[in-house]
């Protein structure tokens, strides 16, 4: 079955079923990766650690994920998702067994980094699955429907987590997260078949099996690495932002405790369900991928300067932090252009080296502002002897992001459209 070619109702189940649990798979690794953002001041107690010992070993779980996106796109590209979902899941379950059980910080950067390790081929694995297995010109909105899958993960592992960990210690709350990994391990092997239909077709006579000379086919495409900086630097109020500071940040600028606090933070996942989904119809609307990628980045720009340097109350945070969610949806699109300036074979391997290059930017920019915040921290500390940082700690350290998002609106200039006539289509004549 090509990508052009319509699909009988039998078929589109079976896509459906895949799709499905390949991307509820994304949305439990997105609650794995999130929950440390409701856990900071309990985790900083449990392991005498300061903003920065935090901040690294919350990246743990990026090093390991840009690790091994690379590999895990090679490998997609051969044997399809179900084994690869499967070893992951375990994976992310023993590494929450791990973080949760120890009381020494590097056994929880090692349960941090095997969480990771099993989360790598999460959102490139549904996107394969929507490459392959639907019609070419669907890839766009599926695109954004894996994204809102992955956000409402992140919405998932704010306020629910947090009143979960309130209710039962983060410690129990892991426990229940690494047991549903192993039920969510029980429905890969279940539903998912052991190859999907264009994985044996893609060894064509003369192709390499070689994962680095496929890395370097990769590489050396100039648009797909624009293409990768930009969703980067577009991802940065996910990665940089929601996933671990933006709960210390509100309740330090808002005087809220961490369950307020996460449902202000959880207004960008929502914006971002939101925005993933109908900035890709805008997108196909426009018949302009380029145009709405540099709209959302100037917005996303603005509107952090406005929550960051205004003293704006809580309702209208969330309100600010929704926005930003709403653009940043528009990251997704640029794995469209990715997918477009990719061939059927290497099309797992850009996809990875596309989100490898989004987790290492993020880690960098995790481990820098808990940097930034310690180098700017006034010394003051809570009853319990932590650190506590104000909001002029926050503004100083946070100046980087609405930066950083403008640079990607500079990067975008470089990405050509690939939005024209016959281009959804490439990848299947090719």
């Amino acid at each position: 079955m090509s990508n052009g070619e319509r699909i009988n109702d039998k078929n589109l189940t079976k896509a459906w079923t895949v799709w499905g649990i390949a991307s509820f798979f994304y949305l439990y690794e997105m609650v794995l990766r999130v929950s440390p953002s409701v856990m900071t001041n309990e985790m900083m107690v449990s392991f005498n650690a300061t903003t920065t010992m935090l901040g690294v070993l919350v990246s743990f779980y990026y090093y390991a994920y840009t690790l091994f996106q690379l590999p895990c796109g090679f490998v997609l590209d051969r044997i399809g998702p179900r084994n690869l979902l499967g070893v992951s899941t375990v994976l992310c379950g023993i590494g929450a067994l791990i973080f949760a059980h120890t009381e020494h910080l590097y056994v929880a950067e090692i349960g941090r980094f095997l969480i990771g390790a099993g989360s790598a081929c999460a959102f490139i694995s549904s996107l394969h699955v929507a490459s392959v297995m639907f019609p070419a010109k669907y890839f766009v909105t599926l695109a954004g429907a894996t994204n809102m899958m992955g956000t409402l993960g992140g919405l998932f592992g704010e306020l629910p987590v947090a009143k979960l960990v309130n209710t039962i210690g983060w410690r129990q709350s892991l426990y229940l997260f690494a047991i549903l990994g192993f039920v969510l391990l029980i429905l890969i092997l279940a539903f998912i078949p052991k190859n999907e239909p264009k994985v044996k077709a893609s060894k064509k006579k003369g192709y390499s099996e070689s994962i680095t000379a496929t890395i370097v086919v990769v590489a050396k495409n100039k648009q797909i690495l624009f293409s990768a900086i930009v969703a980067a630097l577009m991802y940065l109020p996910i990665a940089a932002f929601s996933e671990l500071w933006a709960v210390p940040f509100f309740m330090s600028k808002c005087g809220v405790n961490n369950e307020v606090a996460s449902i202000v933070s959880s207004a960008l996942f929502i914006g971002v369900a939101v925005g993933s989904v109908l900035l890709a119809m805008v997108a196909r609307k426009w018949n302009s991928y380029m145009k709405v990628i540099k709209l959302s980045a100037v917005m996303i720009s603005l509107l952090f300067v406005l929550l960051i340097y205004t003293d704006v109350g809580l309702y209208a945070s969330y309100a600010i932090v929704f926005t930003i969610g709403i653009f940043t949806g528009a990251q997704v699109i640029n794995f469209t252009c990715v997918r477009n300036n990719s061939t059927g074979e290497t099309l797992g391997a850009a996809l990875a080296w596309t989100n490898a290059i989004i987790m290492f930017v993020g880690s960098i920019f995790q481990s820098s502002l808990g940097y930034l915040l310690d180098l700017f921290w006034n010394g003051c500390f809570s009853e319990g002897g932590t650190r506590v940082y104000d909001v002029v700690c926050y503004r100083k350290s946070f100046v980087v992001l609405p930066l950083a998002v403008l640079v990607a609106y500079v990067v975008a200039l470089l990405v050509k459209e690939t939005i024209g006539e016959g281009t959804e289509e490439r990848i299947s004549r090719k």
